[in-house]
């Protein structure tokens, strides 16, 4: 499984499940039990994609689910066909806010958990940028070393404000 969950192959020296924010595959975060009180979560899936029930849903203090697609449409050389094209949502400023005012709304949160299908692209991105957006250097420097996490650019420019394409 992943770097970051199995201990002997990790190469990292702390537990990323103790770090104020972490980005999660669904198949984690559906089995997830939080650690104290004052948990959120963030629930990230494709536009018409349902989420797995959760196990452990009344030890969230909050959820917010999210829905755009994992595209980054630089790196998408097939190109999409008309089909996709149309029922595509790719990530902006919309779900950039919505993402940092239900942070905002809830300033005593002891951990955002992020997950998204895979656990590697949009919820790392997101993750790392609600880190810089609480100007948590430490946690989002922890984020930058799991080898499992290849943040989606065009989220992570989007949360931080910059200009896309």
């Amino acid at each position: 499984m992943a770097n970051y969950i199995n201990k002997e192959r990790r190469q990292i020296d702390f537990d990323p499940f103790d770090l104020r924010i972490i980005a999660v595959p669904e198949v984690v975060a559906v089995q997830f039990k939080p650690r104290s009180e004052h948990t959120l979560l963030i629930r990230i899936a494709d536009v018409g994609a349902t989420y797995q029930p959760l196990k452990n849903e009344s030890l969230f203090e909050a959820i917010l689910p999210v829905h755009f697609n994992d595209i980054n449409e630089e790196d998408d050389y097939w190109g999409l066909s008309d089909k996709e094209q149309a029922e595509m949502k790719l990530f902006n400023e919309v779900h950039r806010d919505l993402i940092y005012n239900f942070v905002d709304e809830h300033p005593d949160f002891t951990q955002i958990v992020v997950h998204c299908h895979a656990g590697v692209s949009r919820s790392s991105a997101v993750a790392m940028a609600i880190a810089e957006h609480l100007r948590d250097t430490d946690t989002y420097e922890k984020l930058q070393v799991i080898k499992r996490y290849l943040p989606n650019p065009r989220v992570l420019a989007i949360m931080r404000g910059e200009a896309y394409l």
